[in-house]
């Protein structure tokens, strides 16, 4: 690996003390000095244009000089940010052959090159461009600024380490998004827009549009099939698919089914609040689909009186449910009936109450407030599928083997705990208390790993979580129950962290909380325990509130990550604090799309983090609710920026296996058994590529407009030279 750096570049060095010293290679006045070099040479402009002095003006004495002489007329602005790369201690090493250690970050390379010719490829392209001295100049500077860009890339390091047969599968990988809007995309039916306007599908679009058109793509089966290291914010009750929990539920005798309105009509098919629950002795009440008072209510299961909801067995309403419908739906155009088959039809409709509809999300007057309305309606209806004996350890079972079809080496899910928390037992007449939850989760996972033997899927733990509705004392129970788990054995190597969960703009701020929090820190620390905090927070576009307040507190509190961390963007100072303190961002890039904070993935804040170098790790928050699984995630975040290359998408993953809450021994294992998967992946990857269609060919014209991931394919356009003339 290179060591050089910009001459005058800066770099932060780890003293003996482990404070950080700034270093400089080059005196301001050899900066200076060079700048004011008369050399009419092109290398001597191009020095000049690209060695940049503290004022920002080449003639200017060095700041030191303006300093001393008290001249603020000409004092210039404080040492700028064009070549200061800063490495931080702490940072994980990114390669050593899956040794982990944590040592100094490498440094980046950016040495200019001032090159006295174009390379290859840019003579090529802009060929037509070239017509004398004062534009080649101009050329060969752009290419100079742009590779100094792509040098401070959060996936520099990657690209530069990259091994010949991950360079030969970036570009089989590259090929896969050019194919995929050829054969898929293209050859979909136009999406309508304003007044009449036909549009192009294109990936990056909205996720919930998307979403059947991904499942067909050359791409997304090929991320399908890549190791994707460690997820690490999972909510345990939304991770699969919502038939999972209901062909368990329609073996259940004691599940029960609950409205808030009589569906007896389409209006009340639709607009109904449906639960389920596991009930030993359910009062009589009306079921579905009779008519108790005529009226519909705006109000939620929750807030209704218990004798106004409508409740009958999960097993008769699914007898009845066809023929009621066929009555609500008759000659209507949206009857489910067009669709499906009656066998499938109760299944389709309760399944599209459960997940997100597109015109929830992207209604012209949808809000996040609302989105989130929706989600929480969504989650309660869910609940009661979750929370009994039997169906939580299916559950749990088939969220193991969903990782291991998903590629995830490792994981961290974030089960809700409450001191009366409600599992029971498949009669409905007992509870499991949280410690039982624990046992459930444990004894399945272990069992598992017995018969998967560890091969794709290294390790599980649990992130504790309560939500952040609720008062002081009952965090205060949560956080001493949580430090019970950790002391004791069965429990303890299973707790990752402590987290509060819930809508960000609706409960406490984590300020509310200080007393407490600081209070778990020290009995943490008397007991010669960690337990770090994993904390929800910067899920929101309400910035300079108490809710964007939360990114302060978890700073001061230590949080090791943030979740979602959306608004850590339009902080400057915090998000270059957390880099200081290694704190990584487990973004959330389909969820934070469907509960309103970007309309689509190209607009996510998360590529404003990566250009700052902010460590990032891919997650699927809620996937049950949003009918997605990580792949999916990693499909969105590739093609919602043009240049993401296999080697960005490296980086992601290996910062997901640095920052995961594992011990070293764990990491080493969990990482080489990816290193290994991975360059099985890239292998197969290229091998597959061989066996590729070419694509269609783009004339010089069309060349010149086509953004640069398009360009340069192998045997894509014989007019310009392959990826293999000219090596980096």
């Amino acid at each position: 690996m290179r060591k050089g750096r910009a001459r005058g570049s800066r770099c932060v060095e780890a003293n003996p003390d482990g404070k950080k010293a700034i270093k400089s290679r080059q005196s301001s006045h050899e900066m200076c000095g060079m700048a004011r070099n008369t050399d009419t040479s092109l290398t001597a402009k191009l020095r000049r244009i690209f060695s940049f002095t503290h004022s920002g003006n080449p003639s200017a004495p060095p700041l030191s000089d303006q300093m001393a002489s008290g001249d603020k007329k000409t004092r210039g602005p404080p040492p700028g940010p064009y070549d200061l790369v800063e490495s931080f201690n702490g940072v994980i090493s990114k390669r050593d052959k899956g040794k982990f250690e944590r040592i100094k970050s490498e440094e980046k390379d950016i040495t200019p090159t001032n090159p006295e010719a174009l390379s290859e490829k840019s003579e090529a392209k802009y060929n037509t461009l070239l017509v004398n001295d004062a534009t080649k100049e101009y050329f060969l500077q752009r290419e100079e600024v742009q590779r100094r860009e792509n040098a401070l890339g959060f996936d520099h390091h990657c690209t530069k380490e990259a091994e010949e047969w991950e360079v030969d599968a970036n570009t089989v990988f590259q090929k896969l998004k050019k194919l995929d809007v050829e054969e898929v995309y293209d050859k979909e039916a136009r999406i309508e827009g304003y007044a009449g306007q036909e549009h192009k599908r294109v990936p990056g679009d909205r996720f919930l549009l998307n979403a059947p058109i991904i499942e067909k793509t050359r791409l997304y089966r090929a991320i399908q099939e890549m190791p994707k290291g460690a997820h690490l914010h999972i909510h345990f009750n939304a991770n699969l698919l919502p038939e999972v929990l209901l062909n368990i539920a329609k073996e259940q005798d004691h599940m029960y089914i609950q409205s808030d309105i009589p569906l007896t009509s389409k209006e009340a098919f639709e607009r109904c609040h449906l639960r389920f629950s596991i009930l030993s002795k359910p009062s009589k009440r009306p079921d579905l689909f009779t008519l108790a008072d005529g009226s519909l209510s705006d109000k939620s299961p929750d807030e209704e009186p218990e004798n106004e909801k409508h409740v009958m067995s999960f097993k008769a309403f699914r007898a009845g449910f066809v023929s009621k419908y066929k009555t609500a739906y008759e000659h209507d155009d949206k009857s489910l009936l067009r669709v499906v088959a009656e066998e499938d039809l109760v299944d389709e409709y309760l399944t599209r109450k459960i997940v997100f509809q597109a015109d929830e999300a992207y209604s012209p007057h949808q809000t996040a407030k609302g989105a989130w309305q929706r989600f929480n309606a969504h989650t309660k209806m869910m609940k009661g599928l979750f929370n009994y004996f039997s169906a939580y350890r299916e559950y749990t079972r088939k969220c193991l083997r969903e990782f291991v079809d998903d590629n995830i080496q490792y994981a961290e899910i974030r089960p809700n705990f409450m001191k009366n928390n409600q599992v029971w037992s498949d009669d409905g007449t007992r509870q499991t208390d949280n410690f039982g939850i624990m046992d459930l989760i444990i004894d399945e996972y272990e069992k598992f790993q017995k018969t998967h033997k560890r091969e794709v899927f290294k390790g599980l733990k649990i992130i504790y979580c309560t939500p952040r509705s609720f008062d002081p004392e009952q965090v205060k129970f949560a956080l001493d129950e949580c430090l019970d788990m950790k002391r004791r054995e069965k429990y303890g190597k299973y707790i990752a962290g402590f987290d509060l969960v819930g809508e960000e703009g609706n409960g406490h701020p984590l300020s509310y909380f200080i007393p407490q929090f600081l209070e778990f820190k020290k009995k943490c620390k008397d007991a010669a325990v960690e337990i770090p905090f994993l904390f929800h927070c910067g899920e929101t576009l309400d910035v300079g509130t108490e809710t964007d307040g939360n990114l302060v507190d978890a700073l001061l509190l230590g949080s090791k990550r943030i979740g979602h961390g959306f608004a850590l963007a339009w902080h400057p100072y915090i998000m270059q604090q957390m880099k200081k303190r290694n704190i990584c961002v487990e973004v959330c890039p389909i969820s934070n799309e469907i509960l309103g904070l970007t309309p689509r993935i190209s607009g996510h804040t998360v590529y404003s983090l990566l250009a700052n170098d902010v460590h990032c790790t891919l997650s699927t928050d809620n996937g049950t609710l949003f009918r997605s699984r990580l792949s999916h995630d990693f499909y969105q975040i590739t093609v919602g920026k043009a240049d993401m290359t296999l080697h960005g998408l490296r980086q992601l993953i290996e910062w997901s296996i640095d920052h995961a809450m594992m011990n070293d021994e764990e990491r080493n294992e969990t990482r080489k058994t990816w290193e290994k998967l991975w360059k099985k992946f890239c292998v197969e990857l290229f091998e597959e590529g061989k066996r590729l269609p070419e694509g269609k060919k783009n004339s010089p014209e069309e060349e010149k407009n086509l953004p640069e991931e398009k360009k340069n394919l192998p045997g894509e356009n014989k007019n310009l030279p392959d990826e293999d003339e000219e090596k980096p």
